[in-house]
């Protein structure tokens, strides 16, 4: 079995696709999606958009995610799992696509009872 890693790249729901066009960015994807996209072309094992009911990010003010529209700097989470090379080829390759996101590296532990 391979030794898979987890990343979790950090947001904001009003994220922009930088180097688009202006009619690109008006009808493209949004950040998530492109992301995730590049990530499933790319060949990564999991991607996962996980849904932020509330937080906050880099001492931002509390976002709550209760309404049908969410305020631009509320907080998303897109999770990749695959292994630590194929993951920082990855992210050298999306590097201008990634620069205004946080990245953190989960230790992955496996407890089998």
């Amino acid at each position: 079995m391979k030794d898979f890693i987890t990343i979790r790249i950090y947001f904001e729901y009003g994220q922009k696709v930088k180097d688009h066009s202006f009619w690109k960015k008006l009808y493209s994807s949004d950040f998530s999606t492109e992301l995730m996209k590049r990530a499933k072309a790319f060949g990564m094992h999991q991607v996962l958009h996980l849904n932020v009911i509330k937080g906050y990010l880099d001492n931002q003010k509390m976002n709550w995610g209760m309404n049908e529209i969410r305020h631009y700097k509320h907080p998303h989470l897109i999770e990749i799992i695959d292994t630590e090379e194929k993951i920082n080829q990855f992210l050298e390759e999306q590097k201008n696509l990634l620069q205004t996101t946080s990245i953190l590296m989960v230790k992955n532990e496996v407890v089998i009872k």
